[in-house]
């Protein structure tokens, strides 16, 4: 795949903040790099790009890499899935993509099984109970052959919290917490003060495939800082029997 000349559509999704708060260079920068990620994920899983025929984009927002997944793909059937309405409602009439509002409860399926599924900026987030349950929905929704691409906060991110260089919105009494969690080598959690389950998580490489491995996944990729210099990448496909 030529990612420098693919033709993505530039339009911005009324009320994307994501767009609003850098420039359209960078914001366009940041999908092309989770495609190069996803990409390089699909040729470590021995995934040819022809053989994709079903995309998802889980926690797509108002679609900073959906845009680049439907460029990428032309010939595939996309879905992107948010909790946000009012993000996948922006995102469809923008990009002229299938979208669909997510149940956060996972209870309803999301149609067949998908080759390839993206999932950006979201386990960053969760608590590592939430973030295996997610795993799980996702690897019964991920096809034999399919690879699941997702990022994470990794040493980059502990670091900063360590030095104080940025605490990502958490008082200091979280930030305390979090990193003493971190040095126990448990994949890290603390909630922004408004939140009890939404926060900032940061996890070593080996709690995340830790938890993989309990939902039946297991790796075949990763690069440390993968996106956008800042999250670590992976790349993972169904535990083989």
């Amino acid at each position: 795949m030529d990612l420098k000349n693919l033709i993505v559509n530039k339009a911005i999704a009324n009320g994307d903040g994501m767009a609003k708060d850098t420039s359209l260079e960078t914001y366009l920068n940041t999908g092309q790099n989770a495609l190069q990620s996803i990409v390089q994920s699909m040729h470590s899983a021995r995934l040819a790009e022809s053989s994709v025929s079903r995309v998802l984009d889980y926690a797509c927002g108002y679609g900073r890499v959906l845009r680049w997944l439907q460029a990428g793909f032309p010939e595939a059937d996309l879905l992107g899935v948010d909790i946000d309405r009012k993000a996948v409602a922006s995102a469809a009439q923008t990009l002229g993509v299938s979208t669909r509002v997510l149940d956060p409860s996972l209870a309803e399926p999301l149609d067949k099984p998908f080759d390839l599924i993206w999932v950006g900026s979201l386990f960053t987030h969760l608590p590592e109970t939430e973030a295996e349950r997610v795993f799980k929905y996702l690897n019964a929704h991920l096809s034999s052959r399919g690879v699941l691409v997702f990022t994470a906060h990794g040493y980059f991110v502990e670091r900063r919290l360590r030095e104080r260089e940025k605490t990502y919105n958490l008082p200091e009494s979280r930030v305390v917490q979090i990193l003493q969690d971190f040095d126990k080598g448990k994949f890290a959690f603390a909630p922004y003060e408004q939140f009890d389950h939404y926060g900032i998580s940061i996890s070593a490489p080996h709690s995340v495939v830790s938890m993989l491995q309990r939902a039946g996944l297991t790796p075949v990729y990763f690069h440390a800082r993968g996106w956008a210099n800042h999250q670590d990448t992976y790349g993972c496909v169904k535990i083989r029997p």
